[in-house]
């Protein structure tokens, strides 16, 4: 016979009914009941936060690789190449003193035109060449006095390149422009006064070195750096120089090559010794910006 729910309840109550209970037991049974509930509270809201933390530290991580991310993308963005440094270093600095450079050797190539057409004498237009080699040689170490010593030297130590580096570079740009300058005038008077290449060598390479030279030692004086007006007068007196050397009988004759070549390579032993002795200075701080 199937028992209803009502009967089967009766019979729950009559067992328990039945069944003593210490109230003490109970109680402490209750009471690990809690104390059992809020542990495992504890440990829910313990493992929770550790979860928290550890999303937590797991974000921080995230944030600090996109952080450094940037930075190096940033840091690629800035990173640049020389090339692009010198550029840009070329583009806002003042470049006065170059647009004299360049000008001073176009107006030496119209001045010389002009003399071809005006009946000179071979003698002439090669003292001309040589004088105008020496006013290169000058014009191009005046610029170091005027660019690097006066108005960058003092950001030498903040900038990319130091004066040193600067100097160099400049040298060896103006020497290449140099070259192709005094290859201009060997090739016009070997092919317009056929002079031979050896003596035109030793023509227009002999002044350059001397003046060079002359500059070089000025640029390396304390009062080369507060007069530059020096490198204008140096100019003029080796120009002046010049014109009598080639007022000198015979001078220009083959005969004469051998005083040309030791005067050449004594001149080029001592503008090498110089430009030594200026970068040697340099590095010292011998020679700073005094303008």
């Amino acid at each position: 016979m199937k028992m209803s729910d009502s009967e089967i309840k009766n019979l729950f109550k009559r067992a328990d009914a039945q069944v003593h209970i210490d109230e003490k037991r109970k109680q402490m049974a209750y009471q690990i009941v809690l104390m059992e509930i809020e542990n495992q509270g504890i440990e829910k809201q313990r493992i929770e936060s550790g979860r928290i933390e550890k999303q937590e530290i797991r974000q921080q991580e995230i944030d600090i690789r996109g952080v450094e991310s940037r930075n190096t993308e940033k840091q690629e963005q800035l990173r640049m190449s020389v090339k692009n440094i010198l550029l840009q270093q070329f583009q806002y600095m003042d470049k006065l003193f170059f647009y004299i450079y360049g000008g001073l050797i176009c107006l030496g190539i119209i001045f010389i035109a002009v003399l071809q057409y005006t009946g000179v004498s071979q003698n002439e237009i090669i003292t001309v060449c040589m004088a105008g080699a020496g006013i290169l040689s000058i014009t191009s170490i005046g610029v170091i006095d005027k660019m690097f010593f006066g108005k960058m030297a003092e950001l030498g130590a903040s900038c990319y390149f130091n004066t040193k580096q600067c100097v160099a570079a400049w040298m060896v740009i103006s020497g290449m422009v140099n070259v192709v300058v005094l290859f201009l005038l060997a090739g016009y008077l070997n092919g317009f006064w056929r002079v031979g290449l050896l003596q035109v060598g030793l023509y227009i390479l002999t002044p350059y070195l001397l003046s060079g030279m002359i500059a070089l030692d000025i640029l390396s004086m304390e009062t080369g750096k507060k007069h530059s007006f020096l490198f204008v007068i140096s100019g003029f007196l080796m120009s002046i120089g010049y014109g009598v050397i080639g007022a000198i009988p015979g001078i220009m004759f083959t005969a004469a090559n051998r005083i040309w070549t030791a005067v050449f390579i004594l001149s080029l032993l001592l503008f090498v010794i110089q430009i030594k002795r200026l970068f040697n200075r340099m590095e010292k701080g011998d020679v700073l910006c005094m303008n």
